[in-house]
């Protein structure tokens, strides 16, 4: 049995390979090409591979992967806090994963399947869409406020048909081309919601997480898709520290302070939880999670009350999900 360890680059990847014994056979770069990465792999009958989860780790994943061979995902924080050195080169950090595989010591990242992680990439993708949907937009009220121009009282959506039209009509050529970027942008956010919709009806736990009032389709999607399948977390604690939201401890002695929320972890499920405690707050005031974010916003504040009630929402989804039940508004 061969162990190699690979950093992966976007223009190469850094390969190390030791044997069973524990010495480096090599270390070597190889192009992060289709081509020259299955010659590099024709070379191993027995192997084990480890890279890191950096910004382009699925694409070289999926080729090793796919020539059946096992394959770690290292968890780069982690790998970092075990195995730090003052020499840090491409070389020294294959050689290191290699290591610590051959040890059997890496710290692991789940791996999703290829269908949740082609659905996670749509999800993430309407974001961006809708994101910059929202900066053209803005940038239609800045050219109206730069000259002086206010809407019509009798339009009461800014984005109307009626009020789209009304702009166009000004012939300002810079308004003309931010609406035009908006409708298409549009067009296409709605396409994508289209092709959600229909996934939407296959995903029974997304269904589950929709019951909470504040959460919709695309939420209740987005947040299945991050969790995978929630029986790999040991409790509903451990899946709030994935999404980031619980605090920081700095313990020392007798003295323990609690700092802000890691942010470590998925961003995306942290932020649609975020989002979806807004929602419900003006949607379902008479609900539980309502009734203690109220209480703790007297003490703490709205911003603190927000982010526990986010975690204390998402405390709720997990056993949800565990337990195939849907959400009580009094439960």
């Amino acid at each position: 049995m061969l162990y190699v360890g690979l950093d992966v680059h976007k223009e190469f990847c850094q390969a190390s390979v030791l044997n069973d014994d524990g010495d480096e056979l090599g270390n070597e770069r190889v192009p992060t090409t289709a081509d020259a990465l299955n010659r590099f792999l024709d070379r191993f009958e027995e192997a084990r591979f480890v890279l890191e989860s950096t910004g382009v780790w699925e694409y070289v994943y999926g080729i090793v992967e796919a020539r059946g061979f096992e394959v770690v995902l290292a968890h780069p924080f982690k790998v970092k806090a075990i195995a730090s050195a003052k020499v840090k080169t491409d070389k020294v950090d294959a050689r290191t994963l290699a290591r610590l595989l051959y040890l059997d010591m890496v710290p692991a990242s789940h791996v999703p399947s290829r269908e949740v992680r082609d659905l996670r990439e749509l999800l993430r993708h309407r974001k961006a869409l809708v994101e910059k949907s929202t900066a053209f937009k803005n940038r239609v009220h800045a050219e109206l406020l730069r000259r002086g121009i206010k809407r019509p009282e009798t339009l009461q959506s800014p984005f109307s048909s009626a009020a789209v039209a009304w702009m166009r009509s000004l012939n300002v050529r810079t308004i003309a081309w931010n609406l035009d970027m908006v409708e298409a942008l549009q067009a296409q956010i709605k396409e994508v919601n289209r092709v959600l919709l229909t996934r939407f009806e296959e995903m029974g736990d997304a269904q589950l997480i929709a019951t909470v009032p504040g959460i919709g389709f695309y939420g209740a999607m987005l947040i299945a898709a991050e969790i995978d399948d929630v029986r790999r977390f040991e409790d509903a604690e451990h899946l709030c520290s994935y999404a980031g939201l619980t605090p920081t401890v700095h313990q020392s002695s007798s003295s323990c302070y609690y700092g802000h929320i890691s942010r470590q972890g998925s961003r995306h499920l942290r932020w649609m939880m975020v989002e979806a405690v807004n929602v419900h707050l003006w949607c379902c005031p008479g609900s539980k999670l309502s009734a203690f974010y109220r209480k703790l916003a007297k003490k703490k504040g709205k911003q603190v009350a927000r982010i526990a009630t986010a975690r204390k929402m998402l405390h709720a989804i997990y056993w949800m999900l565990l337990n195939q039940e849907e959400f009580t508004i009094t439960g």
